[in-house]
């Protein structure tokens, strides 16, 4: 039977574990800062698609169309102009299309 002061120990570690945990899964400003401009570049663009933005805010796409890959990647770099720059976007034609 667990006594009184290791429940306290064991509750105590698993709220930090926990607490860790959240801070591990929380994106990097980097990465909130590139979903912010997908958002803003990628809106009503149907043939592109979010794959994943990298801890270091360098956004990884999909795209069947290149006019509208052509469009995004326009804005992004415009948006790098204007603002801080994150690290170019990686664009990659749609398997099978």
């Amino acid at each position: 039977m667990i006594g009184r002061p290791h429940r306290a120990v064991t509750a105590a570690l698993l709220l930090a574990v926990t607490g860790a945990g959240c801070e591990y899964f929380r994106d990097t400003p980097q990465q909130e800062l590139a979903n912010r401009r997908w958002r803003e570049c990628a809106r009503d663009r149907r043939d592109v698609k979010l794959d994943r933005v990298d801890t270091d805010g360098r956004i990884r796409l999909t795209y069947v169309a290149l006019q509208d890959r052509n469009l995004v990647l326009a804005c992004l770099d415009a948006a790098g102009r204007d603002g801080p720059r994150l690290p170019e976007p990686v664009a990659s034609a749609a398997g099978g299309k």
